[in-house]
């Protein structure tokens, strides 16, 4: 891969999440309209793929930052990529984060760097690596039960979470990634500067909505959205 091919994915991935952001905004307005109608089948059923949506824009969303123009060497991309390639998202993600780190100017001595790689990947692990478990399991037919890596158990936890999924779930999930890759942009294209400048108040506000959705739940967003539902006339057909 040379610097004019960095570009051309960069700006092949950039179409790929409005893409996806606009499959994501049709998703879920099916997702709505079912909740409204108490179709709770339909809404389960757009929910799952909507996991898939929210998985493919997360992946295409680091796929775009990692190729951004005049960040990583195209020797560093290829390492984040094998990483990916040889143990996962999770491992992308953290080499990444690692090679971003290199590139902040502190001291040796300083725990900056270590603090940082800390509390990121308490994010990666709940909201990128969670959900790409699940990807996993629905796109491999396990819709209501899960199974293990080698489907020679039931996996009785992410069965659980399968069937706790909704949309409210999937929505956060959304909102702490498009913050969290902010953040990786930063580090990434202005390590010493904006990032620098910006990471705190971006981890704060990455917490703060974190804090504010906590109390959201699937049983208020239809109490809500039945309140908006359009009455029938008593003249209509």
């Amino acid at each position: 891969m040379d610097n004019s091919t960095q570009l051309e994915i960069f700006r092949a991935q950039t179409k790929n999440v409005r893409v996806l952001r606009a499959s994501r905004k049709h998703l879920e307005r099916s997702i709505n309209f079912a909740l409204r109608e108490n179709n709770f089948a339909s809404a389960d059923l757009h929910t799952k793929l909507l996991v898939l949506v929210y998985c493919a824009w997360m992946e295409a969303n680091f796929s775009k930052v990692v190729h951004t123009p005049y960040g990583f060497t195209i020797a560093e991309i290829e390492q984040i990529k094998r990483a990916q390639s040889a143990h996962g998202i999770e491992a992308g993600w953290q080499k990444c984060l690692e090679l971003g780190l290199r590139r902040i100017s502190s001291s040796p001595r300083s725990n900056y760097r270590q603090n940082i790689r800390r509390k990121i990947s308490t994010f990666v692990d709940v909201y990128i690596v969670g959900p790409s478990q699940l990807r996993n399991r629905i796109a491999h037919g396990q819709w209501h039960d899960a199974l293990n890596t080698n489907n020679t158990a039931l996996n009785h936890n992410l069965t659980q979470k399968l069937q706790d999924l909704n949309v409210v779930e999937v929505t956060k999930w959304f909102g702490v990634t498009e913050r969290l890759l902010n953040i990786i942009e930063a580090l990434i294209e202005s390590p010493n500067r904006a990032f620098h400048r910006d990471y705190w108040s971006e981890i704060s506000n990455l917490e703060a909505y974190i804090d504010e959705t906590a109390s959201w739940s699937l049983a208020e967003k239809v109490k809500q959205l039945q309140a908006k539902k359009p009455q029938r006339s008593l003249f209509s057909s």
